[in-house]
């Protein structure tokens, strides 16, 4: 398979002219790096203006032939030092530097797509590798050209006007309550005022103290306000959380369900919250071992057809990511990364549930979670906009005053853009369901 070279020789020349001419380069907006030239001889020039820029030394021919020349960098210094001087004189810069600028990193990622995808096909038709692999690593090649897309750089603040009155009439007329999705858990609303796009939101507790129903109660919550959720469940089974989420919807004893000794009167409420739950919109994937890349691929083809407002990972440990060597600590941080940068680009609260450590339960007088107790990786704590615990002390006690029984404390120890606090739930384990108090 041949394909005609992806390159715009005209822009590479007029750029470099104009960079000649002007004596200087501000970069634009546009970063370009010396591989984004096509033209052999137009990368090590463009190598040469950025160290020269880096020395604070006006460009001009022949500051750049003096720099070429000491780089050992011409291959036929008598041609291409003409050609040079031919880009200072001939150059007819019409268009701001940007537009050139553009017209070459256009190409340049062009010429980077069809590599991979060039690759792909090879691997396609050669590796032995298990489909989804091969179809994993592909679509990670892909989307690191696309990251490699440069932001906005720096705008004059006047461009972010109109976001800022959005943002200002909006607290107005939530009175500051809730900006971003609510929960329908009332002090958590209030705490973090909504769960906001981008934000990696962490739920740790230890086992048996309620993370997945706290966590699914959230996403039903959502989802039951007609607004789409992602589930990625690593350990429970797709029937098992219908099961949670639709006794917690009836308040319907699950062990009950699962003996089928459901009360006569019972029974309305639960065909009601089965077809309210599963009208919802819901979508789970309980594939158990799941690597970080196929989380992200899976969630990138959901977005294709659904906007999704929430996602939920449970949990964060039983994640993996191959392409790191270093260690599990190293695998954990690359794992926590991944999920804050996917909540970016899905423009969505991520909520994953964390293992703690086992240190907390040495600690003979308080055993309240705190930030240092999170397992495996302190990188954790600091991809994370909030980073939330779950402390029951009935599970924790033998003896407790009857008023502390079936209360989980729900503790906020970072919230990156409010405040830190705890409040109290009421957790009806038979129910698998939390409520206000």
């Amino acid at each position: 398979m041949t394909f005609e070279p992806l390159c715009e020789i005209e822009s590479e020349k007029a750029l470099l002219g104009s960079i000649l001419q002007k004596g200087t380069y501000s970069g634009t907006d546009i970063i370009l790096v010396p591989s984004d030239f096509y033209h052999e001889l137009h990368k090590r020039i463009f190598q040469s203006v950025l160290e020269l820029l880096d020395s604070n030394i006006q460009i001009d021919p022949v500051t750049l032939a003096n720099h070429l020349r000491e780089k050992a960098r011409y291959k036929n210094e008598d041609k291409e030092n003409e050609y040079i001087f031919g880009l200072y004189s001939d150059s007819v810069v019409i268009q701001p530097v940007s537009y050139y600028a553009g017209r070459v990193k256009k190409f340049s990622d062009r010429r980077n797509y069809l590599s991979v995808l060039t690759q792909a096909i090879e691997s396609i038709k050669t590796d032995p590798d298990d489909n989804e692999n091969i179809f994993t690593h592909i679509e990670s090649d892909l989307a690191k050209i696309s990251r490699s897309i440069p932001g906005k750089g720096l705008r004059q603040i006047k461009e972010n006007k109109n976001e800022l009155i959005d943002y200002v009439s909006l607290m107005f007329e939530t009175k500051g309550q809730t900006a971003g999705l609510k929960t329908n858990f009332h002090e958590l609303d209030e705490v973090t005022t909504g769960l906001k796009p981008h934000e990696l939101i962490i739920v740790a507790a230890r086992p048996g103290m309620g993370k997945t129903t706290f966590a699914l109660n959230i996403a039903s919550n959502v989802a039951l306000a007609n607004k789409t959720v992602a589930i990625f469940s690593l350990e429970m089974s797709t029937l098992e959380l219908l099961i949670k989420m639709v006794c917690s919807r009836a308040r319907i004893n699950s062990s009950l369900l699962k003996t089928g000794a459901i009360h006569k009167a019972d029974q309305e409420k639960l065909l009601k919250a089965i077809i309210e739950v599963t009208s919802a919109p819901i979508f789970i994937d309980d594939s158990g071992a799941l690597t970080i890349w196929e989380f992200k691929s899976r969630l990138r083809q959901l977005m294709i057809t659904e906007n999704v407002s929430l996602v939920v990972v449970d949990y964060l440990q039983l994640m993996n990511d191959p392409t790191v060597r270093e260690g599990r600590q190293q695998e954990v941080a690359s794992i926590s990364r991944n999920l804050k940068q996917m909540a970016k680009e899905a423009n969505c609260p991520i909520i994953a549930l964390s293992q703690m450590s086992r240190a907390i339960e040495t600690r003979s007088k308080d055993q309240r979670p705190q930030l240092s107790d999170l397992r495996e990786s302190g990188a954790i704590e600091q991809d994370a906009d909030i980073v939330s615990f779950i402390y029951r002390e009935d599970k924790v006690k033998e003896d407790v005053p009857e008023d502390k029984k079936n209360i989980a404390e729900i503790i906020i120890a970072k919230n990156r853009s409010g405040q830190t606090r705890s409040f109290n739930l009421l957790f009806s384990p038979e129910y698998s369901r939390f409520d206000n108090l």
